[in-house]
């Protein structure tokens, strides 16, 4: 089946290839185009209706249609145009399409209008009456008759011909439409109304009756279809007839009663395809192969048993017993309560033996059904007419049949499952496969065990021939035994992998053997002689039971029951021609006609294979590799025929592929391109990179090396500022001052004072000179440095001096060392020192981003410090303003802030009160 679920609920009215082999199908919701993978709706902007009929091709593969609204289409490269729309004068209720030897397009309405490539009419010829279907001459003109005459109007290269047909008798009174078709070489021509057929001299336009046929009068309406030698005859009823030899053959067979047939095309692979209403397109690879006799939709048949002349016997899911003969089917019994697993008999008996529910026997002279006993049947071996063994799923029975019915013996020692029995007539030994492995009885009853590799053996089927036992297994293929030990196995194989077979029968030196994966034909070497499910035509069933019969065998699977001729060879077939229809590059397609490089961002290639084969796609597997990245084969279905390869490095890579059933084939399709190496991996790009990083390292090492000596001239700055500030903290007027007061405490004989002051004086030298090494120290150590000055400048000043420290609470914070003492000891000598009257120092500390420090005092303001400062010409030497100055510029470059000092005036009613400092220093957070 094709497009089983595509076509559900679509009528399908008719099928064409292009010359590309790609099919197109015409239905009343539109054309559709299948590539044998995927199926494309053909869209037409301009068409009325969706319905379209009538394809037909040119040379050139261009292909045409119509539809009911009198409007003729286009098909080329994948598109539908309106090709031509018929006039009012030329509409017609049944229009027909044919390509005329000239490989122009003629359409028969009305009037015979024939077209030129572009749509406009070259010749129009007017019809008085209904046109009858064209028909293609082996001259390849176009012949129309038209009804209710003897006149015929052939196209013949741009010519309108005239004929006359005689008819033998004469009764062209009597002629309604006819249909001219050709069957084994010859012509025919046949009434559509009456179905009077005749024979046709197309030479001399003569026609002759033959007597009618039954074919052509089961149904009204009548539609032929010719493929090869055949023709098939189909129309409103369901079913078809397949006519190859006689126009009025005695008997015929009706095909496919399932379907209504609305169109039968072969193609050009051979196939022929049987379209229908709703359920999609039967496919016929082969019409020498008879198809199944019965798909058994309702009632699935299971096992079967043949005769020897024409009767067979099947058994049904239901449990149903059916008698085919003479082609028709007659049930045997009422449905059982059981699945019938295996019917059994030999051709001297009289009896049937099945299992339904429980043992039964079927009279085949009488018809008559006996019971025999209660238990699950799984095998009968008969050792003469009426007498057999019994292999059920309790032990092996033994069953003789007389005049009084069946009388049943348990065989002791043989009370296990029993899967299969064979009997060796020539030996009286019967061979029993149980679930204790395969047993052996002999004449006396003796019961031993059959073993290979000192192994039990658990056969999957049995079978003699030629006086040998062979036993099918699951891993050591099948064992031959001739009576006494197994002498040989075989090892039936498919493309070296070996085939455990189910069930096996052996025939003119071949094994018959059935798997999950098919029914295969063996030689007995083992080797495959051919796959009998592709061969015969159901490749996708699981085939349940088979039986000979002469040169035939009949087969059961999940489609049915056929019977296949075992002597018929496939005639030599043409393998189709594996391509590689499409490459898309990073998911856009591109022309792969030729060896192509690729960009180095371009590395996703994605590879379309395409093998145009509608024929067991079960089978067909493509292989390919991509050398340069695989180095091993892979596998895909038939389906899966898009080959990714989603991130390829820079390379060159050739891909490679071919298809086959079963084994490899020899056609092989190679595609060879280049991936470019991304810029940095080309040697101009190493080359000039390598010089960059050079230069870079060159760059940041004297960029390195400046910072260093910037650096390292700021901390020199650094070290020469910390050095100013203690010669300015530890200057002469201080220290002779210090002395001064530490001698008038002795000379006075305060002994405990000067003591005191001579500790807090050594305490003050020895932080400054510890601080002087250090970046950084605790605020609180630094607010200790700054007390203890102010100690000591307090007994200079004896009590005029008052001073505050306010630090706000700060805490857990550091600040550079010896910055604030310079700046107080200014305060005090310029400002207070030449104050009169009481003089106040206040600091205070406030903690932002940065560290505030406000020193105000109360002093004469740095207008007239200044002043004295030069009517004295004495320089005092607090501290170098330059030193500091520069140091917090080297701050403010190392901790990337605004670091420094501002001073100013205070003033009140124009007066000078004092002065203001304000230091903004750089701090680190302890925690």
């Amino acid at each position: 089946m094709l497009g089983e679920e595509k076509f559900k609920g679509v009528e399908i009215y008719d099928v064409i290839q292009d010359n590309n082999e790609i099919y197109y199908f015409a239905t009343n919701s539109g054309i559709y185009r299948y590539d044998y993978y995927n199926y494309q709706k053909i869209e037409c902007d301009k068409a009325k209706s969706s319905s379209v009929f009538n394809f037909v091709s040119d040379k050139s593969g261009v292909i045409y249609c119509n539809n009911l609204n009198n409007q003729v289409f286009r098909i080329k490269d994948k598109e539908c145009s309106l090709f031509y729309e018929l006039q009012e004068a030329e509409t017609s209720s049944d229009i027909s399409l044919a390509i005329g030897n000239d490989d122009n397009l003629i359409i028969g309405a009305k009037k015979i209008i024939v077209l030129d490539k572009k749509g406009k009419a070259l010749l129009i010829f007017p019809v008085r009456y209904y046109l009858s279907a064209p028909y293609i001459t082996l001259k390849n003109t176009v012949q129309f008759h038209f009804s209710n005459g003897d006149t015929l109007i052939e196209y013949d290269n741009g010519k309108f011909l005239k004929h006359h047909l005689v008819f033998e008798p004469a009764e062209a009174s009597t002629i309604n439409s006819l249909k001219i078709f050709l069957l084994s070489g010859s012509t025919f021509a046949i009434d559509l109304k009456t179905k009077k057929t005749y024979s046709y001299d197309a030479q001399n336009f003569k026609l002759k009756l033959i007597p009618g046929s039954s074919i052509f009068s089961r149904s009204e309406s009548l539609r032929l279809y010719q493929t090869g030698k055949e023709l098939w005859v189909a129309g409103t009823l369901r079913g078809t007839v397949m006519l190859n030899n006689k126009v009025d053959p005695d008997n015929f067979e009706l095909f496919y009663k399932d379907y209504l047939i609305s169109d039968i095309y072969e193609d050009k692979e051979g196939n022929v395809l049987l379209s229908t209403f709703d359920k999609g397109v039967l496919v016929i690879p082969d019409l020498n192969i008879p198809d199944v006799i019965n798909s058994f939709h309702d009632d699935p048949v299971t096992t079967l048993f043949v005769n020897k002349n024409t009767e067979l016997v099947l058994g049904t899911a239901q449990g149903t017993l059916i008698k085919y003969a003479n082609n028709s089917f007659t049930p045997i019994n009422q449905a059982g309560k059981r699945t019938i697993e295996g019917i059994y008999s030999a051709t001297e008996s009289d009896f049937v033996l099945f299992d339904d529910g429980q043992i039964r026997a079927y009279n085949k002279t009488s018809g008559k059904i006996s019971n025999i006993t209660q238990a699950s049947l799984k095998d009968v071996a008969f050792v003469s007419p009426d007498r057999s063994y019994l292999g059920t799923n309790t032990g092996v029975l033994k069953c003789i049949s007389g005049a009084k019915g069946f009388k049943i013996e348990k065989i002791s020692g043989l009370e296990h499952r029993i899967y299969s029995l064979e009997y060796d007539p020539f030996n009286k030994k019967l061979f029993a496969a149980s679930s204790k492995g395969l047993l052996i009885m002999d004449s006396l009853g003796g019961i031993s065990n059959i073993t290979y590799n000192k192994m039990d053996i658990y056969p999957l089927d049995q079978c003699f021939y030629n006086g040998n036992l062979y036993v099918s297994t699951q891993k050591n293929g099948v064992l031959i035994f001739n009576g006494k030990q197994i002498t040989d196995s075989i090892s039936p194989h498919i493309s070296k992998t070996n085939e455990a077979l189910d069930k096996i029968l052996i025939r003119k030196n071949s094994i018959i053997g059935s798997s999950p994966n098919g029914l295969f034909e063996f030689d007995l070497n083992g080797n495959l002689i051919k796959p009998l499910h592709t061969v015969f035509g159901f490749p996708n069933h699981s085939i349940l039971d088979f039986a000979f019969q002469d040169n035939f065998l009949w087969v059961i699977h999940s489609g049915g029951v056929q019977k296949i001729d075992l002597s018929y060879s496939q005639p030599a077939k043409v393998n189709p021609t594996l391509t590689l229809k499409t490459i898309y590059l990073n998911d856009k397609e591109i022309d792969h006609t030729s060896y192509s490089s690729f960009k180095s961002d371009e590395r996703k290639v994605e590879f379309v294979l395409a093998l145009n084969t509608l024929r067991n796609h079960k089978n067909i597997h493509y292989y390919y590799k991509l050398l340069g990245y695989d180095n091993t084969w892979n596998t895909n279905d038939f389906n899966e025929n898009k080959i990714t390869y989603n991130a390829l490095a820079a390379g060159s890579y050739t891909f490679v592929a071919k298809a086959g059933e079963n084994e490899v084939a020899e056609q092989i399709v190679n595609y060879c391109f280049t991936i470019s190496a991304p810029f940095y991996y080309r040697w101009w790009f190493i080359t000039s990179a390598i010089i960059l990083f050079l230069l870079i390292v060159l760059w940041v090492y004297k960029l390195q090396l400046n910072i260093q000596q910037k650096k390292s001239k700021q901390i020199n700055e650094l070290n020469a500022s910390k050095l100013t500030a203690i010669q300015s903290q530890m200057n002469p007027h201080f220290i002779f001052n210090s002395l001064n007061s530490i001698q008038d405490l002795v000379l006075k004989g305060d002994v405990e004072n000067s003591y005191s002051y001579i500790t807090t004086f050594s305490n003050l030298v020895r932080r400054t000179l510890n601080y002087s090494d250090k970046d950084f120290i605790d605020f609180d150590q630094e607010i200790k440095l700054l007390e203890i000055y102010l100690s000591l400048e307090k007994l200079r000043f004896k009590k005029d001096l008052q001073y505050t420290l306010e630090t706000k609470g700060i805490e857990n914070v550091m600040l550079p060392p010896l910055m604030i003492q310079p700046f107080i000891e200014n305060a005090l000598i310029h400002g207070l020192l030449h104050k009169e009257g009481e003089r106040k120092l206040r600091i205070t500390f406030k903690l932002n981003e940065t560290l505030e420090c406000i020193i105000e005092d109360n002093g004469i303001g740095r207008e007239k410090a200044k002043a004295i400062k030069q009517r004295q010409k004495v320089e005092h030497e607090s501290f170098s303003g330059k030193a500091i100055h520069n140091r917090f510029e080297i701050l403010s470059n190392v901790f990337k802030g605004k670091y420094g000092y501002t001073y100013e005036d205070l003033y009140e009613n124009n007066e000078s009160i004092g002065t203001r400092v304000t230091l903004k220093l750089p701090i680190k957070h302890k925690f």
